[in-house]
């Protein structure tokens, strides 16, 4: 197994949160490069399946991209993954990111 150390400029937002008021300012910075991610839905049964006609017992979620936009994806997800806030479950909104089948998806990343 191989290991590489690297250093991480983790982005966020700032300001106070207020959660008796439910005000939650505290937020990742959104990644740069999410058009250039691709998400597409397929099924272990049917390899030709899309998006909508995906079914079976194991749909597979298929997430593509280019390295850059790969890397700010998982920068913007250990950011997520450490935010400091008073919301329970801080959460985000990616809104560009390419349907494999055509279109757009949005992507709601949350942390439990």
């Amino acid at each position: 197994m191989q290991t590489r150390e690297i250093q991480l400029k983790l982005l966020y937002t700032g300001g106070h949160d207020n959660p008796e008021r439910g005000v939650f300012r505290n937020h990742v910075i959104e990644p740069r490069h999410t058009s250039e991610l691709v998400v597409a839905v397929r099924s272990d049964a049917d390899p030709s399946a899309t998006w909508t006609t995906a079914s079976g017992e194991r749909p597979q979620i298929h997430l593509a991209g280019s390295a850059r936009a790969l890397e700010e994806l998982g920068r913007y997800l250990i950011a997520l993954a450490r935010i400091e806030t008073a919301d329970p479950e801080p959460y985000g909104s990616l809104e560009d990111v390419r349907n494999a089948d055509g279109g757009t998806v949005r992507l709601l990343p949350r942390r439990l």
